[in-house]
């Protein structure tokens, strides 16, 4: 695979189940110049054919594909190489299907009602971190916590294993015997320590990287 230019366009495919919505999403991101639209789909059969036809970087993914669950296409694209990336969209409890979409192999998670400037940051952000790591620049605080030389407290840590796990921030907490808004000071430092942007990010850090005798400081 080549490496990618700053002036890479991200290949995007569209798999949502109304046609109303597809057109919406095709409408706002035609005349982006970081993306190209290189087909559309609208059920689990349809996107992953389509994924084959005409290799996406990125999947804009909706959660319901008809009467099927998108974790389907996820459960698919986590068995081959080279898969592209997905953006989940969903109408679902961001802190339940976002997080469980992060864990089987999505790159981020948007509410489907989210302002579409945070449908296309995310969208930037995915393929910002493929030019990043086709150019072997990836971010190093992410790399180097791959490699047990990010620092963290022996509190994080708890934190981040906990999230591993699967525990929304207010089991975490009573967990821990610890109140919600400690929870989210030491969430808000481990994103900072990581360089990661939103929770979701943390949590799919946490399920690749994170292992049980992760390094930790006093």
């Amino acid at each position: 695979m080549k490496p990618a230019s700053p002036n890479f366009r991200a290949r995007l495919l569209i798999a949502d189940d109304h046609a109303s919505v597809r057109a919406g999403l095709s409408s706002l991101l035609s005349d982006e110049p970081d993306f190209e639209i290189v087909g559309e789909s609208y059920s689990v059969a349809t996107t992953l054919r389509t994924i084959e036809e005409r290799v996406p970087d990125i999947v804009l993914l909706d959660y319901r594909l008809g009467a099927e669950c998108a974790d389907r296409v996820l459960a698919e694209l986590v068995t081959r190489s080279n898969a592209p990336r997905v953006l989940m969209l969903s109408m679902e409890d961001e802190r339940v299907v976002g997080q469980e979409m992060i864990r089987r192999g999505a790159t981020d998670y948007v509410p489907k009602h989210a302002p579409t400037v945070e449908i296309l940051a995310a969208l930037r952000h995915i393929r910002d971190t493929l030019i990043a790591e086709r150019s072997g620049n990836v971010a190093e605080a992410p790399r180097a916590a791959r490699n047990g030389a990010v620092h963290l407290t022996k509190r994080e840590h708890e934190v981040l294993l906990l999230l591993k796990s699967g525990l929304p921030s207010k089991s975490i907490a009573q967990r821990l015997r610890i109140s919600d808004k400690t929870v989210d000071v030491h969430t808000h430092q481990l994103r900072r320590k990581l360089n990661l942007r939103t929770q979701l990010e943390l949590v799919r850090h946490a399920t690749l990287f994170v292992a049980d005798d992760f390094g930790v400081s006093a």
